[in-house]
Parts: C-alpha cells; structure tokens; sequence
C-alpha cells in the first residue's frame, strides 16, 4: 500500500514541478517569451499556486541557486551515497561537485547565467546572503572535514572548501561565457577530479565517466 505523502512533501513535490515545467520552457523558448501563465498551464496548477512558492517568474531564475539546487542535490547526492556506501571522502566530494555542475545543465544555460547575473547583483548594494543560502555547501564542507585526515596538502579545511567551491564557481563562469559551448561535464569533471585529487592525493576521485552516472 502507497503511503500518502505529507503536506510538506506535497509541497516540495509542487514546487520542483514549477521549477522543472519554467526550467523546460525556458530552454525551449528563451527566458523573455515564457510567462508565469504558461508555466501555470504547462504544470497542471493554478496560478494562485504558484505565488505560493514564487514572487515572480524572475524569483525562479533568483531562487533557483538556492532552494531548487538544494532540492535536485538533496535527492541525488543521498541516492548516490545509498548505493555506493564504500566510497572514500575524496570520491564523495568529487561525486558532489559533480552534481553542482549537472544541476546547471538541468537548469539549462540561460536560467543559469541569468541566475549568476541576478545573485551577483545582489551582492553589490551591501552585505551578501549568498554563502548563508547555500545550505547545501554545509554537506560538501562536512565531507571535506572527514577527509582531512588523508589530505596531501598544506590546506586547511576551510581553504580546501573555498578552493574547491572556487573551481566549480570558475567552470560554471566558464560554460556561461562559452554560451553552452564548454564541456561542463567531460572537461568541467575532469578539472573537478584533478582538484580533488590535488588536495587528497587519491587517483580513485579521478576515474573518467564519473560524471554521467546516476545524474
């Protein structure tokens, strides 16, 4: 017998369908010729419904680095540690900065420059929330931490967390400037790997084809 979701679940599960619906027709059609009625109509709610979890069709684009990355990790990165429990720090850091970049390809290209566009404007007129939203983050840092004792570098935890998070900040920048054209997952993983092996000095977080499994 199905157990019934809770209204919580019921919730996340509408919001990931707004946000997949508005993703899908933006790569479609463009940012610009998608409006929050057809988003509504594509995925079968109200438009009530999706004030509810959205201010505007722009807060999906804003929002879409935070709330919804937090979401398609959330979900992936715990299917991939269920099947996969041997794994060692540096190949569970390497699986994670992996999903960052799938998440982008997810999120299509135009959602994701203009969603680095936005957050960074955001961060111009004072104080910026933007590392106290990525949750997430918290999950890579604490892999980090527990691999610490294996690094084969003079890093600290803190700095190989920033450098780690600065790489894949920098192939995203990359795929962005490129207009879709670099290899976010072939190069961009493979650039991933060799940071991670840099750090922790284990050949096994740098496997080609780690990238395209279970994304």
């Amino acid at each position: 017998m199905e157990q019934k979701k809770s209204r919580k679940e019921k919730a996340a599960d509408t919001k990931r369908k707004i946000f997949e619906t508005a993703a899908g027709l933006i790569r479609q059609k463009g940012y610009a010729q998608v409006t929050v009625s057809e988003i509504c109509r594509a995925a079968g709610i109200a438009k009530g419904s999706f004030y509810v979890y959205y201010q505007s069709k722009e807060d999906i684009v804003r929002e879409s680095y935070y709330g919804d990355m937090q979401t398609y990790l959330d979900k992936r990165y715990a299917e991939f540690l269920e099947g996969n429990p041997q794994k060692t720090a540096a190949e569970r850091i390497t699986r994670f900065l992996e999903l960052e970049l799938a998440f982008a390809e997810y999120a299509g290209h135009e959602l994701t420059c203009m969603a680095y566009a936005l957050n960074l404007g955001a961060c111009a007129p004072g104080t910026s929330r933007h590392f106290a939203r990525r949750q997430f983050s918290e999950t890579l840092y604490h892999e980090i931490e527990a691999g610490m004792e294996n690094a084969a570098c003079g890093f600290s935890c803190d700095e190989a967390f920033q450098y780690l998070e600065s790489i894949v900040r920098g192939i995203l920048a990359t795929w962005c400037f490129s207009g879709g054209a670099f290899d976010i997952g072939g190069l961009g993983g493979k650039f991933i790997r060799q940071a991670v092996s840099g750090i922790f000095g284990q050949g096994d977080a740098c496997q080609e084809g780690a990238y395209c499994q279970n994304t």
